[in-house]
Formats: C-alpha cells, structure tokens, sequence
C-alpha cells in the first residue's frame, strides 16, 4: 500500500512490478521542472519514494522538431532526463514509467534503497555527478 507522508508517492519493492499502482493527480502536478528540483527532491527522499520528473511522452518532448514545448521547457526536459539518466546508472534509483492517459504517460525515479555500507559510496557518486555538471 502506498504512504503518504510527504509529497513523494512511495513504492514498496512488490508494489514497483505491480500494474495496479496508481498516481493520483496530486502526483502529477507534483512533477520536477528543473534540474536543480530535481537534485533538491532526491536530497530529501527516502529510498523507495518516487519523484515524478516528466509528463508527457518523454521522447518526442525532448526532440527538437517534434515537441510543441517551449525552447526553455524543453532544454529543462532535457537537463532532468539526462541527470535522471546518470542518476540510474549510478545506482541510485530505478526508472519507471506508468500510462496515465492514451499519449501520456508519468516518468518516474524510484530512490533505491542503499546498504549502510553502501552510503558513503553512493553520496560520493551524487556528489561526483553534481560537481561534474557545476564545474
């Protein structure tokens, strides 16, 4: 069952491959819409939370040609999805999507879990991330 103590929406790991988890639409206008929210969101979230960084059909919003977002919404977009990317490679959350209409889908980082002994090494990686794209 899902938690709400905070905005995040939370997912148990049973609930992740679960078809009948469901995002209200206070989920969805909860979306990040910038790189650095979405760094300030990952900052206070408990692992198993979702953050919600896009709404749309992320590829055709990202692309030059095809997307009917404004040129500043759309670099944003682009930012989001590419440290959203570097985030999951670094291990520090799993990449979902879930269809909330037909054309339309929610896009969403779920905060992995990390072993006491794995702490250090994973804010060591975030801090990597965030100093390499500030520098």
């Amino acid at each position: 069952m899902r938690e709400r103590e905070n905005p995040s929406v939370r997912f148990t790991s049973a609930e992740l491959l679960s078809d009948e988890t469901l995002l209200n639409i206070d989920d969805l206008l909860d979306a990040v819409l910038t790189e650095n929210d979405l760094c300030d969101r990952y900052a206070d979230a408990s692992p198993g939370d979702a953050i919600v960084y896009h709404v749309g059909l992320l590829a055709r919003d990202r692309d030059k040609v095809a997307s009917e977002l404004p040129p500043e919404r759309r670099q944003d977009l682009e930012a989001i999805a590419r440290r959203v990317w570097a985030m999951a490679e670094a291990g520090l959350g799993h990449l979902l999507q879930r269809r909330v209409a037909e054309g339309r889908c929610a896009y969403l980082l779920i905060v992995r879990p990390r072993p006491l002994s794995a702490r250090s090494a994973a804010g060591y990686a975030l801090a990597d991330l965030l100093g390499r794209e500030a520098a």
